[in-house]
């Protein structure tokens, strides 16, 4: 009977063990990659690197990991026995030089969109991905009179769930979201960037800036040959890492989000300056530890639950509108079911493709 308690101990500890001190670098430069997420075997998000590129610890049975960052390349993991993981970056293509007329200062992006969104418990689980198509209206120059709104529009989405609840497991497949988009968070892309007078030296340098914010760096510049990369990590910017909702108690909800960081990834150049006509993808990462009354009521249980907010954007097209144009754009309620898919975009993760694969069958029998 010992024997057996040990193994049944030693098995429980090899399942739960998680790996440590793995870390998550450049293929080409060897510099680490941060914010880059984790996804496991079903498709959840379980973890993120930090500034360091160290990857939140991860349990051996989460494997086989997919790990996700923008501007580079996905990465598969089958086993941990690697302490060092090197992501390949994508070489975006250089646009070619286009001469725009003065009035034509307002400049239309069309994004593809995914984005991913779990409630977790100790028992249940939730999955929704989200695919959407998605565009935004910016003015291109100082003197352009667009008063219209900037924000993301969404102009189609596919959107999957499944469902793990008290034993059950179901799978739904609609044409609309089944949750709150988290879109519009990523506004910040609309912001000019000036970089460090160190970037602008033309000697094919790797360079880094780090601003170091209350509880670890807040945000990096990166720039190189082939991409200029921001990651901000708002939650550093808060002593304990972490910052409470406090308004949602009035209706019935405990927050805390323990993660939030933003990525963007423009095509490098050489004025020292991007602006959102550069930007080509960008992402932003959410983690939260929820409970309360409201909690109880939808899940029926007194566990608390994390969530997991992923959000991806990849440029697909761009144009330059006059006035008049973009006044017009605002105006039309732009619907498509033509989704465009970059060629930079990552496959799904096997979970996730599974999910689009079982939900789509059961909605075309």
């Amino acid at each position: 009977m010992k024997y057996i308690l040990v193994s049944i101990l030693s098995i429980f500890l090899a399942l739960t063990s998680a790996n440590a001190q793995v870390r998550v670098v450049d293929a080409l430069d060897n510099i680490p990659v941060s914010a880059a997420s984790a996804f496991d075997a079903q498709g959840n998000v379980v973890g993120y690197t930090l500034s360091n590129g160290v990857l939140s610890d991860i349990p051996v049975s989460a494997y086989p990991l997919t790990l996700r960052c923008m501007g580079y390349e996905q990465l598969v993991i089958d086993t941990p026995e690697e302490k060092i993981w090197q992501m390949v970056p994508i070489l975006f293509d250089l646009p070619e030089l286009v001469v725009v007329p003065k009035e034509r200062n307002v400049l239309k992006q069309t994004f593809y969109a995914r984005e991913y969104f779990s409630i977790t418990t100790t028992s249940d689980t939730i999955n929704f991905f989200t695919e959407h198509m998605t565009g935004r209206l910016v003015p291109a120059s100082k003197d352009a009179k667009f008063k219209g709104d900037s924000d993301m529009r969404i102009y189609g989405s596919r959107a999957y769930a499944n469902y793990k609840l008290g034993g059950e497991d179901s799978t739904v497949v609609k044409s609309e979201m089944m949750f709150p988009s988290m879109l519009h968070l990523l506004q910040e892309c609309d912001k000019e960037i000036t970089v460090p007078e160190s970037f602008k030296a033309d000697d094919n340098q790797v360079k880094i800036y780090e601003e170091q914010g209350k509880s670890g760096v807040s945000l990096i510049y990166k720039q190189n040959a082939y991409s200029f990369t921001t990651v901000e990590d708002m939650m550093a910017k808060k002593k304990k890492h972490s910052a409470s909702l406090w308004p949602l108690k009035i209706f019935g909800l405990t927050m805390r989000v323990n993660q939030l960081y933003a990525t963007h990834s423009y095509i490098p150049n050489d004025e020292g300056i991007y602006l959102p006509k550069d930007l080509q993808e960008a992402s932003l990462v959410i983690e939260a530890d929820v409970k309360g009354l409201l909690i109880r009521k939808m899940l029926g249980s007194d566990q608390p639950m994390v969530v997991r907010s992923m959000v991806e954007i990849y440029l697909v097209d761009w144009d330059y509108l006059t006035q008049k144009e973009a006044d017009e754009e605002c105006d039309n309620e732009k619907r498509t079911d033509n989704f465009i898919i970059p060629s930079s975009v990552p496959p799904l993760n096997e979970a996730t493709r599974r999910l689009v694969e079982k939900a789509t069958a059961g909605a075309n029998p």
